[in-house]
């Protein structure tokens, strides 16, 4: 059941959602809506919330801000609306909500992750860039860099899904449809290879290896889905590619809310994914911030 927490002072305003299992040092998990959406939406499609009681991780839904409450976005840089328009310091308060999160909650402090969709995405990425120490790796759906990150004391893993078919955030770069227009976004390979060379990773040639997943499922889509590694560390995957040949702006293994949003592998689970890339990383030698 997911319990919403309204915050005071300096967030006022501002709310989150969280799913707490019971369990002693959890890893957490921020989830991150999309642009002109909210965390209620967000829960209720990636199903984040079952998956951490199979898997005993804390999982927390915050609400970015906006002119109206069902159409919130995050500073990611160049996107998206409201926030980055009026330049919200949203890592400002990604901050003081894991203050939060960390005294009221009995989570680990080295197993924060962040994940996202779309605007959410990008965020993961500012996000990571401006607290490496407190972000242990993230995992951004339909979302790319939306900034130029500098170089980082620590490499944060990144595993990046999108759909070649994103009208929206375009796979290849470019200008997005409806209200993204006006941007222009870079492309997958090139967000990966940024960020790789942010963390100080030389990175490799992708090379993409077929992911099989269940396509009996009534109504899926007959989309491919490959794996492709940018860079490693220490025998270990660190900044790696899940592309759906032919996937829209959508969270894969969900059904999207609107048809205009693309096809989407109900078969194959975004959530399960990506908590098998989080689950592997640890922040080590913490630093204050």
């Amino acid at each position: 059941m997911l319990q919403r927490v309204e915050l005071s002072g300096e967030d006022s305003g501002r709310y989150y959602y969280a799913h707490v299992p019971p369990g002693e040092s959890l890893p957490l998990v921020l989830a991150l809506h999309g642009g002109g959406s909210t965390p209620l939406d967000m829960a209720r499609f990636c199903h984040l919330a079952e998956l951490s009681t199979r898997h005993r991780f804390a999982v927390v839904f915050p609400s970015g801000s906006g002119p109206s409450p069902e159409y919130l976005t995050w500073n990611a840089g160049i996107c998206c609306g409201h926030a980055s328009r009026r330049e919200v310091d949203d890592v400002g308060f990604a901050a003081r909500l894991l203050d939060l999160l960390l005294d009221r909650y009995d989570v680990n402090p080295a197993r924060v992750y962040a994940t996202g969709m779309s605007n959410g995405g990008m965020f993961c990425y500012r996000l990571a860039a401006a607290l490496p120490q407190r972000i242990a790796a993230i995992a951004p759906v339909a979302g790319c860099l939306a900034f130029e990150p500098e170089p980082l004391p620590r490499v944060v893993p990144a595993l990046h899904i999108h759909g070649t078919a994103d009208h929206f955030v375009p796979y290849f770069g470019g200008g997005g449809a409806r209200s993204l227009r006006q941007l222009e976004f870079p492309s997958v390979h090139d967000s990966l290879t940024q960020w790789a060379a942010a963390c100080g990773l030389p990175t490799i040639d992708p090379q993409y290896q077929q992911i099989p997943y269940d396509r009996t499922l009534a109504n899926d889509q007959p989309l491919d889905a490959h794996r492709a590694v940018y860079a490693t560390q220490d025998g270990v995957d660190q900044v790696v590619e899940v592309r759906i040949t032919g996937g829209g702006h959508t969270w894969p293994g969900e059904a999207p809310p609107w048809c205009f949003l693309g096809a989407s592998p109900l078969g194959l689970s975004a959530s399960e994914l990506i908590w098998q890339f989080l689950a592997q990383f640890f922040c080590t030698n913490r630093s204050s911030e």
